[in-house]
């Protein structure tokens, strides 16, 4: 019944060493399947990966005994013969058992933010020399799914808005902009996000919005921040720039058609 326990001893010493471990889970608790999920989260790729590891306990199975037929011819020794299965956790409590070491089960969940919106003011066309007025629209978004079981939950902010205006020049902000009449200007003014063209042509306005991430996990409410930021590209704007003249004239172009400008 002993022979095997020292060959346990040398096989579960190394994998208790090895095991993680934490001021709350001791190398027992790993090894009895005990501790609670590891989980971790990152920004993978185009979106954000969470992660969870959780030990199960293995088991251990007996094999059938075996024995000889029984006698007794005076001699005093007796044999029997017999079948029998038992189970006794990590504990090798007989001959021909084997213990199965623990088992670590690995899952995994993806999140993506949805895109944010790019617009402008005036809406597909630019006067040379003046301001055109971009703004973003993109909103903090919530996404769960579910992890070894329990709710892995990854929160979207948008903190940061590229803007390349197809000229050479580009933008980065803090801030999405907003319509000229939300900030209270009037048409052409500056804003925080307006570009003026200097010369006439088609332009390609590309945004890229970075999103940073935060998740929690199962029952917890704190959120916990994931370094780094996901950049997510919003849609592409074709626009085209030209020049525009201003004149006064006493009358419009359908009562006086060979006026000025007309």
């Amino acid at each position: 019944m002993a022979k095997f326990h020292g060959l346990l001893s040398v096989i579960l010493l190394p994998l208790m060493m090895a095991v993680p471990t934490s001021n709350s889970c001791s190398e027992v608790d790993w090894i009895l399947g005990q501790c609670p999920p590891d989980i971790s989260a990152g920004i993978e790729g185009d979106g954000v990966v969470v992660r969870g590891e959780q030990n199960i306990p293995g088991n251990s199975n007996g094999g059938p005994g075996t024995g000889t037929p029984g006698t007794n011819s005076g001699n005093g020794v007796g044999t029997g013969s017999g079948t029998g299965t038992t189970s006794c956790g990590f504990a090798v409590c007989r001959d021909n058992y084997t213990a199965t070491a623990p088992v670590t089960l690995a899952d995994l969940v993806n999140f993506r933010p949805s895109p944010g919106t790019d617009s402008m003011q005036p809406n597909g066309w630019m006067v040379v020399g003046l301001h055109t007025n971009f703004y973003a629209q993109a909103s903090i978004q919530v996404q769960s799914g579910q992890l070894l079981g329990q709710a892995a939950t990854v929160r979207f902010t948008p903190v940061r808005y590229h803007w390349t205006y197809g000229d050479g020049s580009a933008r980065s902000t803090a801030t999405p902009g907003a319509t000229w009449q939300a900030q209270g200007l009037g048409e052409f003014e500056a804003t925080a996000t307006s570009h003026s063209y200097r010369s006439p042509g088609t332009y390609v306005i590309d945004l890229t919005i970075d999103f940073a991430a935060e998740y929690h996990y199962g029952a917890s409410t704190q959120w916990v921040p994931i370094a780094g930021v996901l950049p997510v590209p919003a849609n592409r704007l074709v626009a085209v720039a030209g020049h525009a003249k201003t004149v006064l004239v006493e009358h419009h172009c359908a009562a006086n058609p060979s006026g000025p400008g007309c």
